[in-house]
């Protein structure tokens, strides 16, 4: 991984370089902003290349961790529903923080709405 960031910077800087020269008129803002686009679109395609396969049996979603939640979930959180305990219990910060972005984007709509 790190030679692949020092190839991204050094082409980076080459593009930079090149359009500097063959097109005077761009601005430096304008070049920059393409080369961040082109950078997170790299790690992006890199990051969906490094996915694994859907249906595979090393898959993340095929752990252990959903095997304890369905065979300890009852004792463990006390709540005949298997799904609320996971959603109160288990995943409670996550639920928390789901419940923040979705205030925070009502919280915007209102305002934006409010303000015309």
């Amino acid at each position: 991984m790190p030679n692949q960031v020092l190839m991204i910077v050094i082409l980076a800087a080459v593009l930079l370089l090149a359009a500097a020269r063959f097109f005077p008129r761009l601005q430096l803002r304008t070049v920059l902003t393409l080369a961040l686009l082109a950078v997170i679109g790299y790690f992006l395609l890199i990051t969906v290349a490094e996915m694994p396969l859907f249906g595979k049996a090393v898959n993340p979603a095929h752990n252990e961790i959903s095997l304890r939640y369905l065979e300890q979930g009852v004792a463990e959180t006390g709540v005949i529903n298997t799904v609320s305990g996971i959603i109160t219990d288990y995943r409670a910060f996550d639920t928390l923080g789901e419940a923040t972005v979705l205030f925070v984007a009502i919280a915007a709509v209102i305002a934006t709405l409010k303000s015309h």
